[in-house]
């Protein structure tokens, strides 16, 4: 039986079929969301990984004072950031680059782009990645989740755990921020 979306599940442990029905509903959003957060697709994966394991061992202190997603997202992002410094870490260690080579989303390109035209794409993508990667985190979060997962400022606020008035704020400046990181950059 699935888990109705938004819905408190009813005991502390959540059926299999349940947690797949989670899965298959969010798990393509937070893979996004581990991607604009700076990891790899490698990463991403044992990111998402990560987040539903997270998941099924504390769906039972959903208390339901938010929506389902708003608590699945806090839960990720909390998880993400900390795959993030220990990927950090691990790579500080063997030198490895953490520049994320993905391929451009066809679905923005659409199927009419020529060759010169995804590159070019291709290009400001990892520009606008690398600007919003040097943002402080409190600043790429409001940011991601405001923007590019397209939640509320109320629910980016409970996911982040500050006041509605911090995330305006913050976006604000983190809008600025990326703004001139950009310019400096030479994006237009």
């Amino acid at each position: 039986m699935p888990l109705p979306k938004d819905q408190k599940p009813t005991t502390a442990k959540v059926a299999p079929e349940q947690l797949e029905e989670l899965f298959r509903v969010y798990g393509s959003k937070i893979y996004g969301l581990a991607l604009r957060c700076g990891l790899a697709p490698k990463e991403a994966e044992d990111g998402v990984q990560e987040v539903f394991l997270k998941v099924q061992r504390r769906i039972s202190t959903f208390r339901g004072e938010a929506a389902l997603s708003t608590w699945l997202y806090q839960v990720a992002l909390n998880t993400l950031r900390d795959h993030r410094r220990k990927v950090v870490r691990q790579t500080r260690a063997t030198s490895m680059s953490l520049v994320s080579d993905q391929p451009a989303d066809p679905t923005f390109c659409g199927d009419s782009a020529t060759p010169v035209e995804e590159a070019s794409i291709s290009e400001r993508r990892q520009m606008v990645r690398d600007a919003l990667d040097r943002l402080p985190p409190k600043f790429r979060e409001v940011l991601i989740l405001r923007e590019l997962e397209g939640m509320s400022y109320r629910d980016v606020a409970r996911v982040l755990k500050v006041k509605q008035g911090t995330v305006e704020s913050r976006i604000f400046r983190a809008r600025e921020r990326l703004g001139a990181e950009l310019k400096r950059m030479g994006v237009n």
